[in-house]
C-alpha cells in the first residue's frame, strides 16, 4: 500500500471496510438458511461499524486511539479455509468469517509496523483492534455453538 496521508489511509480502509460489507451482502443473498443469512447480514453491520467509524476518525480522535486489549483466542488459526455455498452451515460461515478476520487483522498488523509516522501507526493500531474484536467475537460464537454444541 503506497498510501502517505492519513487521509489516503483512512480513504483505504473505508475502501476496504465498504469490500467486506459488500461481501457479506453477496453471502447473504446466496444464504438458503435463514439463521445463516442473518447472520451473515449481522456480519455486515459490524463492517459497517467499522466504516462510521473511520468515517468519523479525526486527527483529534487518532491522538488516543490505543492498543486493544482484545483477547486473541487463536482459534482460527487451526481451521482451514473454507468457500461458502448457498447450502454452508452456521459453523462453515463462521470459519469463513473468522478467517476473514484473521487475514484483516494480520494485513493491518503487518502494515502498523511499517507505518511511517505515529499518527498513521495509530491509525492501523485502530483498524487491527477492530479487526481483533470483531475475530474474537466470531470465535466465541464458534466455542459456543460448535465446540460445545450438545
Amino acid at each position: 500500500m503506497a498510501a502517505s496521508t492519513i487521509e489516503e489511509i483512512i480513504n483505504f480502509a473505508i475502501d476496504k471496510e465498504r469490500e467486506a460489507i459488500a461481501f457479506y451482502e453477496d453471502l447473504a443473498r446466496k444464504a438458503e438458511d435463514p439463521v445463516v443469512k442473518d447472520a451473515v447480514l449481522s456480519m455486515a453491520d459490524e463492517e459497517r461499524k467499522h466504516e462510521r467509524i473511520l468515517l468519523n476518525l479525526t486527527p483529534k480522535r487518532i491522538e488516543f486511539v490505543r492498543q486493544s486489549t482484545e483477547e486473541d483466542l487463536k482459534l482460527s488459526d487451526y481451521l482451514v479455509d473454507m468457500t461458502f455455498s448457498k447450502d454452508s452451515s452456521y459453523q462453515e460461515l463462521l470459519i469463513i468469517a473468522m478467517k476473514r478476520e484473521e487475514k484483516s487483522y494480520a494485513f493491518y498488523a503487518e502494515i502498523e509496523q511499517r507505518a511511517a509516522d505515529d499518527a498513521s501507526r495509530k491509525v492501523f493500531t485502530l483498524l487491527k483492534g477492530e479487526e481483533l474484536k470483531h475475530k474474537a467475537r466470531l470465535e466465541k460464537e464458534y466455542e459456543k455453538y460448535v465446540l460445545w454444541e450438545d
